[in-house]
């Protein structure tokens, strides 16, 4: 069978996302936290119920009732309440109190009592008979896929990796984000790549070229005297290091030049050499902003870069 990246038919057979992570290989809604989503999987043959187990993916917590399915679309309550899952990849495991036979479930979560992406993938039916199975159909109440399966080339290997030797840098793409337009972004310098989770959170690469080094001190108030500009709230100022090669960090919060639009967390990670500055931004809903920080992390620590700092900025081993 034929899964969509992020589809519901990839909540079917057996788990395959190993780690928590906006992964295609889990079904996942259209919309992060948009409110009332639901899933229905069907087995290959009816039992007597034991246990569902709901392999959530990615921000668990949300599954707020579980009903088995019968033939004909009647449904039995098996059970409601509040999800307890507060990792992931785990398994939130239903057992019904009486005796119910079915071949399908469905599942209902309140996807916006936890912000960020949410994933399942996959749905096991354990029978009182000590039988197992694992989904083998399914159909959401939305699905990702709308959008990103038009993009499916994006999520081959050799998609994964930025490089560009000239400058002397290497990466691998942030999660499964995929790339967007620089075309229709704002960054300093020039965009080298961009990818969007949704089209409003964003991971940037930039690069401007200068004439002398910029000392470390100047460029961070550069930075931040942009935003404060822009009205945003200055939260923390870090150091990060890339071999060598010593970066500024900032991460600030605001709402842009429209005082009453949406807030946006953004964080940059600042890398000045001797003839240029490479620059790393993560822009995100604030309510968004822990998860997506997850990925841009590990962005991040997959970052390989070559060429040296001014003298006076040269980190000592």
């Amino acid at each position: 069978m034929l899964k969509e990246p992020w589809g519901p038919e990839q909540a079917t057979g057996a788990p395959d996302t190993p780690a928590a992570d906006d992964a295609p290989t889990a079904w996942t809604p259209l919309e992060p936290s948009k409110g009332l989503e639901w899933l229905r999987v069907r087995f290959a043959r009816a039992v007597p119920i034991a246990e569902i187990r709901i392999r959530e993916s990615l921000n668990p917590g949300t599954v707020r009732r579980v009903w088995a399915v019968h033939d004909g679309g009647r449904r039995a309550l098996l059970w409601k309440g509040l999800d307890p899952t507060a990792e992931a990849p785990a398994d939130f495991v239903v057992k019904p109190r009486r005796k119910v036979v079915a071949r399908a479930v469905a599942i209902e979560l309140n996807t916006a009592g936890r912000s960020g992406w949410k994933a399942i993938d996959a749905v096991e039916l354990v029978g009182r008979d000590g039988s197992r199975q694992w989904a083998m159909e399914a159909e959401a109440s939305s699905t990702y896929a709308t959008v990103g399966g038009l993009l499916a080339a994006e999520l081959a290997p050799e998609a994964r990796v930025f490089r560009n030797e000239a400058l002397g840098i290497r990466m691998s793409a942030p999660g499964w984000w995929i790339r967007a337009n620089p075309a229709l972004l704002e960054a300093p310098g020039t965009i080298l790549r961009a990818w969007t989770r949704d089209g409003t959170a964003m991971i940037v690469v930039s690069r401007q070229e200068t004439a002398t080094p910029w000392p470390q001190r100047d460029l961070l108030d550069r930075i931040a005297s942009s935003l404060a500009f822009l009205g945003a709230e200055i939260q923390a100022r870090e150091v990060h290091h890339f071999k060598d090669l010593r970066a500024l960090g900032l991460v600030a919060t605001g709402t842009g030049e429209s005082e009453d639009g949406p807030r946006t967390t953004q964080h940059w990670v600042a890398v000045p050499r001797e003839r240029d500055v490479l620059v790393f931004l993560l822009s995100t809903p604030e309510a968004a902003f822990a998860a997506d920080e997850r990925t841009f992390e590990k962005m991040l620590a997959s970052v390989e870069i070559e060429g040296s700092q001014a003298p006076e900025q040269r980190v000592e081993k």
